[in-house]
């Protein structure tokens, strides 16, 4: 059954993850990292850390499933891509994982409140990388990043071409398969 034709379960906006789908999505997760990092680049820095693709396939498992299979698609891609192209750089493997956390709260909570708005993984990701700088201001849990400030400052600058990756797929989704906004204060299938 398509993902367009199932009934969301409940009074929830999510979906049950299977283990077929979940599968599919962790593949997924790998696949377009892996796929970005080995585009021939001559650029300073890895052509992922402009165009975001971890990210990508974080937010399509919030907006299907939940917090839940967010969370792991966040941090399954990262682990997996550094041990296979060492991307990315061990250095940032925390940060990252840490962003994509946040990020994939931050989306799961718009997704339930606002669902039809097309700037939530945009916005998640912003959100993300502000609260990773301010984290590493306070107390430097990721390591010698450089001054905070500058850190997120060049991280935005550099990914905007992503922010503008992740607003095609929030528009996309949000157009191809909508949702409606949870009316319960519970909802099991995305937690």
């Amino acid at each position: 059954m398509s993902i367009a034709n199932q009934t969301l379960s409940g009074s929830g906006v999510f979906k049950r993850a299977g283990v077929k789908e979940t599968a599919v999505l962790l593949a997924v997760a790998w696949l377009i990292p892996f796929l970005v990092h080995v585009l021939p680049w001559s650029g300073a820095r890895p052509l992922g850390a402009y165009l975001l693709p971890m990210f990508w396939a974080t937010f399509v498992g919030v907006y299907f499933y939940g917090l839940r299979v967010g969370l792991l698609t966040g941090l399954f891609a990262p682990a997996v891509n550094l041990a296979v192209t060492g991307l990315p750089a061990l250095q940032f493997l925390s940060v990252l994982a840490f962003e994509l956390s946040v990020f994939a709260v931050v989306a799961w909570l718009l997704v339930r409140r606002v669902p039809g708005l097309w700037l939530t993984a945009p916005l998640g990701c912003v959100v993300a990388k502000t609260v990773s700088s301010t984290v590493q201001w306070a107390i430097v849990p990721f390591g010698d990043l450089g001054e905070p400030f500058r850190f997120f400052l060049d991280s935005l600058q550099g990914g905007l071409a992503g922010l503008a990756v992740l607003a095609v797929f929030n528009v996309a989704l949000t157009r191809f398969f909508p949702k409606t906004q949870a009316t319960g204060d519970h909802d099991a299938a995305g937690v």
